[in-house]
Parts: structure tokens; sequence; C-alpha cells
């Protein structure tokens, strides 16, 4: 019981977090904007690595896009949870072991980068335009794995301290 409101609370947490982050910190791209959500997401879910964080990951998305890009909500709800369940079954095989996250990570923020593009082309009905903001995507991606990368060892010490 006391584990489960222990998690309950870091998921409210991070869900806010996820929202404050994606919804204020925005870069417009084409189609949408440009913001480091994912490494706050993944790094959350070395912590939440369960079901918790793969919900409040989604939902602080969502939550975001549906007061900047409405349009996006859906699909972000569906982006925003494959990302991190990916993120939580490759990252389970090597806890704490820096290179082999930031590999979990390039790998699973590949969903969001080429599922914002399909979205876009299936949005717009165009896949040209879902393409259009593909170089920002892929900007954001290498943002994020850089910022995952710097905050992974404090992150994971936070960890270690909560277990």
């Amino acid at each position: 019981m006391k584990n489960n409101l222990k998690k309950l609370c870091l998921s409210a947490v991070m869900l806010a977090l996820v929202f404050v982050v994606t919804r204020f910190i925005q870069i417009p791209i084409p189609l949408g904007y440009f913001n480091v959500g994912n490494s706050v997401i993944l790094l959350f879910c070395l912590i939440l690595d369960d079901g918790y964080g793969i919900a409040a990951s989604a939902l602080g998305s969502a939550l975001a896009d549906l007061v900047s890009y409405p349009v996006y909500t859906v699909p972000t709800l569906i982006i925003k949870a494959l990302m991190p369940w990916l993120f939580i079954v490759l990252n389970k095989k090597f806890r704490d072991k820096k290179p082999a996250a930031i590999i979990s990570m390039a790998i699973s923020t590949l969903i969001p980068l080429f599922g914002y593009t399909l979205t876009g082309g299936i949005i717009y009905k165009n896949i040209v335009a879902g393409f259009a903001q593909f170089p920002g995507l892929f900007l954001e991606y290498v943002a994020n794995l850089i910022i995952f990368a710097a905050l992974f060892a404090p992150v994971s010490k936070i960890n270690k301290l909560n277990k």
C-alpha cells in the first residue's frame, strides 16, 4: 500500500512536470513544436519503470497538446505511451548502465520522431507535409538525447537512494 501511494505521488509529479516542460518550453517547427519533454519522460522512467511511468508520460504529454495543438492529442497519447514502454522494456535488461540506457533512449525516441512525421502526413492528408516537420523533430531527438545523457547519472543516484 505504501509503495503504491509513493508511485501514485511520483506519477502525479511526473505528469505535472512533463506537462509544464512540454507546454511551456516550446520552439515552433512546421506543423507543431520542438520540446524537451522526451528527456524528462525517460529520465522519470528510470525511477517509475512501470505502468505508472507510462501513464504519467502519455497523459502529461497529451494534456500539453490538448492546450497547444489539440489535433495531436490522441496521437500523442498513443506515441507517448509506446515510447516509454519500449524504453522500459529495453532498459530493464541493463539497469544502471549509462551506455545501454542511452541506446534504449535513442531507440525508443524513434517512435515520436517517425510517429509525428506519419501523424502530420495523416492529419494534413499529405505525407510531404508530414516530412516538413522531420528536420525539427530530428533536432528535438538529438537535444533530448543530449539532455538525457547529461542527467542520467544524477537521476540514477536519486533512484538508488529511493530504493
